[in-house]
């Protein structure tokens, strides 16, 4: 590979050879960006008041300063111990600096987790902060798995129950049961994989929502099934919906149609502006090229920072953080073109953004990067790339 990033190798191996769906395709890359989690969303405000304090600490965060945030942070839930908005940016500072330093991912995390168990406990009917505990208790079943470690299953039962009682709580969550059905119809039995809970669970999202229960019968269909066609005909009877055009968009990638690709996300882009990440993800997809034929990178690199400067001048304006990430990776093709003097120009302006900006080759979810009074009800794939 020639751009650095976490390969689990022993899980890789598993899942190619026992999984068929669409979203197995890539998955010998996939499973290497677990440290981001590969969000696509609506935002929507929650209403809920912010505190002054939490918000000063957020701006810090958003604009370098991930480490005084943290301090800051410390400081304001000792005072304020019973404060749930406050242990949830916590949460959140601390999963950014673990972001940026993988070496201090499993330390990051276990941190993470126990701030938001705090921001539930403190507002234990909050959907959105048990939804986003549930996405750290992802993250853990990931680095479990990589690991090797046994209690990776129990952080699978934990994320479950987790989900189950957001949907209880707030049906408008269905992203959550997505993953759900993904995880258990997409990873073998020894993995957590359960073919009946991934059935059940997608059975439920068809019966509360269309374009849900679309995402989640595609999540197990056979990979010989013609994707397309199927988003196609969802489109037909759900016209302009950003959610089933992205779906086809992302259906033209994994058969490698990269113009019907980019035409399809054009029009979701040209619906739902907030959506402009999608850019990044076709820069991504022409990035895995390269990592699978190093001779194609000198033609594929144009590409690359073509698709990465669309989303860098799109509105809405990317935060520092995912500006950051994007020069990141920029000054990682220059260095690997051999273009030393550009790879530093780039790697400057990556730092001078955002230090802290995450290393992960998956594209970091605008929920970590979110005002801390917003909800980003998103969906990522955990077993694919896009």
């Amino acid at each position: 590979m020639i751009f650095t990033f976490i390969i689990i190798n022993s899980i890789n191996t598993q899942i190619m050879t026992t999984t068929r769906n669409i979203n197995q395709k890539f998955s010998l890359i996939s499973m290497g960006i677990f440290l981001s989690l590969i969000f696509v969303g609506i935002i929507s405000c929650t209403g809920q008041k912010t505190n002054d304090g939490v918000i000063a600490a957020y701006e810090l965060r958003i604009n370098g300063k991930a480490d005084s945030a943290e301090v800051l942070l410390q400081q304001f839930t000792t005072r304020n111990p019973e404060n749930a908005q406050a242990w949830y940016e916590l949460c959140r500072t601390k999963q950014q600096l673990g972001m940026a330093n993988p070496r201090e991912i499993k330390e990051s995390l276990d941190d993470a987790l126990r701030y938001i168990n705090l921001a539930v406990k403190n507002d234990p009917d909050n959907a959105w902060y048990l939804s986003y505990k549930g996405g750290i208790e992802t993250l853990h079943f990931y680095l479990g798995m990589q690991m090797g470690d046994e209690s990776a299953a129990a952080y699978l039962d934990k994320l479950e129950k987790t989900y189950n009682l957001v949907y209880e709580t707030d049906p408008s969550y269905y992203e959550n049961m997505l993953t759900l059905v993904e995880f258990f119809g997409g990873l073998p039995p020894d993995m957590g994989g359960n073919a009946e809970k991934a059935e059940k669970y997608a059975n439920e999202l068809e019966t509360a929502n269309v374009i849900a229960g679309a995402k989640a019968r595609e999540l197990l269909m056979p990979e010989d099934a013609d994707y397309v066609a199927f988003w196609k005909r969802i489109i037909k009877e759900n016209p302009e919906n950003a959610d089933a055009e992205q779906a086809l968009g992302r259906a033209y990638l994994f058969i490698e149609n990269i113009d019907g690709a980019q035409m399809q996300y054009q029009k979701v882009i040209d619906l739902d502006p907030s959506r402009n990440s999608l850019y990044l993800d076709l820069g991504r997809y022409y990035m895995m090229m390269a990592m699978q034929n190093i001779n194609l990178l000198d033609s594929v690199a144009p590409l690359i920072e073509e698709q990465f400067n669309k989303y860098l001048n799109s509105i809405p304006e990317p935060k520092n953080p995912m500006k950051a990430w994007v020069y990141g990776h920029m000054a990682m093709i220059q260095r690997h073109s051999g273009d030393e003097e550009e790879a530093e120009k780039f790697m400057g302006m990556a730092e001078d953004l955002d230090p802290f900006y995450s290393q992960a080759f998956g594209k970091p979810g605008k929920s970590i990067y979110s005002p801390p009074d917003v909800v980003v009800h998103e969906q990522g794939y955990y077993l694919s790339p896009f």
